[in-house]
């Protein structure tokens, strides 16, 4: 009975981790967009240079589509 317990908790958390990875991953490219566009859209002054929030919000965006890769990855397609 416990060893069944251990499995469906394993699982469980097996499939919860790489939804919290795609949802941190959706974040990440909102945040990313947000430092591209916020400033051309009038949502924000920053004290940083127009350059830096640039990189800053391409590199927000990889780490994004990054962690979105891996959700998707270890949901779909890492089946044991």
């Amino acid at each position: 009975m416990e060893m069944q317990d251990e499995q469906t908790n394993g699982l469980r958390e097996n499939r919860y981790r790489p939804m919290g990875e795609l949802i941190r991953g959706i974040f990440f490219i909102l945040f990313g967009l947000f430092a591209i566009f916020a400033q051309k859209l009038g949502l924000g002054e920053f004290r940083i240079s127009p350059q830096w929030m640039l990189v800053l919000g391409i590199v927000l965006m990889l780490y994004g589509i990054f962690r979105v890769y891996n959700g998707i990855r270890k949901l779909f397609f890492n089946r044991n």
